[in-house]
């Protein structure tokens, strides 16, 4: 089977298309369609079709010139063109022939001999003028050619008129928007509602030369709207406007729908009632610019009312730059007042803050002379457990005083017991030097030599006196009595005091604590075991950098699981041993951690 042929119709009227497609489809052949010269002439080049059916008045490029454009392609020669042509004079078929066309086709097409008309060109059916009429008809193409051209030259001239308007009216719109955008930007320093509107008046009557301006805005009440007025003389207030006179009220319905001006102000019903204000005159050209607002649904918040001569109507862009200046206005204003009432609430809490800085003194000093009657009342109670654990090694002084009278001096006995008699001493001197230091009356940062297995013992003692052990158990293993340092005893006291506190900090309380001193090629080991949960990784790698407990929150599943973190005064204890070249390590063991301080003794102290 044959493939169709194809025909491309170049008609700009679609009703003649249409009928052409209804004819011919129905006839088998392959039908295309342009609606202008020169996309006719592209789609002919494209699909090169057996035959070409050409409307004669078509718009941009005319017929005959889509006829001689497709007569000088190389590629399309030999392709019909038929005319589709409404004139019926001799002289325009002879055009369209010398044009470049095959034959023609008169309009309206007659649809009993249309399909047979085609085919007949198909055929190999050509017309031509007749005889010794070339030169009349050629004369008569080249004249129809300029005609058109002059029509369209005065076309591209009158476009070139209307673009050079259009481009002047967009410089200038430019420089208006220049100006309002610097207006805009200067307006933030503008902390005076008043004076700000004043300038933005100022600016909107420089830019438009206008003969008056009204701005009105609602009070906060909403019972009138406020006004100022630029005229010849200046800016000057002007007598409020009612908030249920007409005009506001019936404003209410058009507000969100831009300026109205020139005929369709005059003809609305706004006109009456702002003559009666004094809003605008006759003769004059005057525009309306309601303004809806912002917080507010269904509220007007101001109303703008412009004037200037009668021979001066508003232009569009004028109309535009209108609203985007009575808009800037509406926001800078607003934003003046919020800064006013910030400036005043900003002053009112400053006033409060001197108040209620008053009373935290007054409430500080009432504070501090309960603290003083507070750590009487803690010194007294720490008194109390101290005499309860004095009782017993003064019972074992007592007892062995009592044994001592009786014993011969030197028996064994008799050693054994100046043995312990020195042992409760050195107890209850430790304890008593120990409680001095917690006090505070004994300098604590002044260096002095130090037995770190006596320190320990004596801060343990303390924080079980004090309850800070519980009813935990404590398993202590001293392996290092000898072992002392040059130091500053609260700087030994404060990291032992950290590390028992990290070992007691865990999410599953610990059972027991292993507290454990050993000496090592030359370094003293302070090691804690706890059984209180392990630690995760990332926790153990950060555990002694400074501020770790910033680095972020524990996590919602984390806090439901019971995740450990190391204790918090892990990293101010590395920072205070840093001074005696000490070293520290945290790692997880069996159900808890183990936490080594390391410290390099010097050998004649050891």
């Amino acid at each position: 089977m044959s493939p169709k042929l194809k025909i491309l119709c170049i008609e700009d009227n679609p009703v003649n298309w249409r009928l052409v497609q209804r004819l011919l489809g129905q006839a088998g052949y392959d039908l295309h369609w342009a609606e202008e010269g020169l996309q006719g002439y592209q789609m002919a080049v494209e699909l090169k079709p057996a035959l070409v059916l050409l409307d004669i008045n078509l718009p941009g490029l005319s017929g005959f010139e889509v006829a001689t454009k497709l007569r000088q392609n190389a590629d399309l020669n030999g392709i019909p063109i038929i005319a589709l042509t409404a004139k019926t004079m001799k002289i325009d078929r002879e055009t369209a022939l010398v044009s470049g066309c095959d034959g023609y086709i008169s309009k309206p097409i007659d649809p009993f001999q249309f399909t047979a008309q085609v085919e007949a060109y198909l055929g190999g059916q050509r017309d031509k003028v007749d005889q010794g009429r070339e030169g009349v008809v050629l004369r008569q193409f080249s004249q129809q050619i300029v005609e058109h051209l002059e029509a369209r030259l005065k076309e591209a001239q009158g476009s070139n008129r209307k673009l050079q308007e259009a481009q002047e009216a967009l410089e200038i719109r430019n420089r208006n928007l220049s100006r309002l955008l610097a207006l805009s930007q200067s307006m933030v320093a503008e902390p005076d509602p008043r004076s700000l509107l004043a300038r933005i008046i100022g600016r909107a009557q420089e830019d438009l030369g206008l003969r008056m301006l009204h701005a009105f805005r609602v009070q906060a009440d909403g019972g009138y709207f406020e006004g100022q007025r630029w005229t010849e003389n200046g800016i000057e207030m002007t007598p409020p406007v009612r908030g249920d006179h007409v005009l506001p009220t019936r404003l209410k319905s058009v507000m969100n729908e831009g300026p109205l001006f020139g005929e369709n102000l005059l003809q609305s019903p706004y006109w009456d009632p702002g003559m009666a204000l004094g809003l605008w005159g006759q003769p004059s050209q005057s525009l309306l610019l309601p303004m809806p607002h912002r917080q507010v649904e269904g509220e007007l918040w101001g109303f703008w009312t412009l004037s200037r001569e009668a021979d001066r109507p508003f232009l569009p862009f004028e109309v535009e730059l209108v609203a985007l200046i009575g808009g800037l206005a509406q926001v800078s204003l607003q934003n003046a007042e919020l800064i006013f009432s910030l400036s005043e609430s900003s002053r009112a809490l400053a006033s409060s803050y001197e108040i209620v800085e008053s009373a935290y003194m007054e409430v500080h000093q009432a504070q501090a002379a309960l603290s003083l009657r507070e750590r009487q009342a803690i010194l007294g109670d720490l008194f109390q457990k101290m005499t309860k654990r004095l009782q017993a090694p003064v019972s074992t002084l007592q007892i062995q005083s009592s044994a001592l009278d009786e014993m011969e001096q030197g028996s064994g006995e008799w050693k054994h017991s100046v043995a312990q008699i020195r042992d409760s001493v050195g107890q209850i001197a430790s304890l008593v030097k120990a409680l001095t230091r917690r006090v505070g009356k004994q300098d604590n940062a002044r260096p002095e030599w130090i037995h770190l297995d006596d320190l320990l013992t004596q801060e343990l003692e303390l924080m079980s006196i004090e309850g800070h052990l519980g009813d935990r158990g404590l398993r202590l293993e001293i392996g290092a009595k000898e072992a002392k340092v040059f130091g500053i005893y609260e700087d030994f006291s404060e990291t032992v005091a950290q590390m028992v506190r990290h070992a007691l900090g865990g999410p599953t309380p610990s059972p027991s604590l292993l507290v454990r001193t050993t000496m090592a090629g030359g370094r003293y080991h302070l090691e804690i075991e706890d059984e209180g949960g392990p630690i995760p990784p990332d926790g153990l790698s950060h555990a002694f950098e400074p501020f770790s407990g910033l680095r972020e929150d524990p996590s919602e599943e984390d806090l439901v699981l019971g995740v450990r973190k190391p204790g918090p005064g892990l990293p101010s204890c590395l920072q205070l041993m840093s001074s005696y070249q000490a070293a520290m390590e945290l790692r997880n063991i069996g159900e808890g951690t183990y936490l080594d301080l390391s410290l390099q003794l010097d050998p004649e102290a050891v």
